[in-house]
């Protein structure tokens, strides 16, 4: 029997184009023309949801495409997809997948925890740009703190550390530099994820995988990526595709819980 075998791979981490290893792969076997397995592996240290896409021909898929599955950090790899040659025809294949940080089928509420104020106790800063802000926070909740370069960042809240990139030392006032931008994303334990930005370059004080608890040091602001001058911008989000779904925050100050920080005025811890 002849066949053909084309495998197309395309993989995209939301988020997470530069500063590390990608966590997710999806690898094709071909079983001596009888069947193709594709399979996932999770190196990461959360779970993540894998969006598969095949373009067959001549072949049946085990499963009902496109699918999505959950795939969580382990050494094995995960079966998603038994494909299965037409007897007797030529056969081809294509697979495509993008992979998101965290359950994008059964989404985390987020609505009763309360963070604290990602930076050390004593001090105060001014919020630049607050939610749906007009510079870069359009249709977005988040915080932008005024804040020196090299100012101690602390987590807002529990979490593993499951993203970071420190090698930029670039930033500047337009979007040509949004990538540029260093970053520490912590994941919760409730599935949403709090991402802490701009920081300096080579800035982290942690590692990938590691647990940190609220109020430890993560690492040093800076003002790289898309920025107007030197700050932390603060936002935590829930999974979704092709987008991860900002959520609105409460904050702890002064004993208070507070809905919104509001621009323009001053928080200290």
């Amino acid at each position: 029997m002849k066949f053909f075998l084309l495998g197309a791979m395309l993989c995209f981490l939301y988020g997470t184009a530069h500063g590390q290893e990608k966590p997710v792969l999806v690898t094709a076997t071909n079983y001596n023309g009888t069947a193709t397995i594709l399979a996932a592996q999770n190196n990461g240290f959360c779970p993540y949801t894998i969006l598969l896409t095949c373009d067959l021909t001549n072949m049946r898929s085990s499963v009902e495409l496109p699918l999505r599955k959950v795939v969580v950090p382990s050494r094995e790899k995960v079966i998603l997809a038994r494909l299965t040659p037409e007897p007797g025809q030529a056969y081809k294949y294509t697979f495509n997948y993008h992979y998101y940080l965290g359950n994008t089928i059964t989404p985390p509420s987020t609505a009763a925890y309360i963070y604290s104020l990602p930076f050390e106790r004593g001090k105060e800063y001014r919020v630049i740009q607050g939610n749906n802000g007009t510079f870069s926070h359009t249709n977005k909740q988040a915080v932008d703190f005024q804040m020196p370069e090299n100012s101690i960042v602390c987590a807002a809240r529990d979490g593993v550390v499951s993203e970071l990139k420190q090698n930029s030392g670039t930033g500047c006032s337009d979007q040509s530099c949004k990538d540029q931008g260093n970053y520490i994303i912590v994941f919760h334990e409730d599935g949403s994820y709090a991402t802490y930005f701009h920081f300096r370059q080579n800035g982290s004080l942690v590692q990938l995988g590691q647990r940190v608890t609220k109020g430890e040091p993560i690492g040093y602001s800076g003002n790289t990526g898309w920025t107007s001058g030197p700050h932390l911008h603060f936002e935590v989000d829930i999974p979704g595709e092709p987008e991860k779904i900002s959520v609105p925050v409460k904050f702890s100050v002064a004993g208070k819980s507070l809905e919104e920080l509001k621009q323009g005025m001053s928080y200290k811890k």
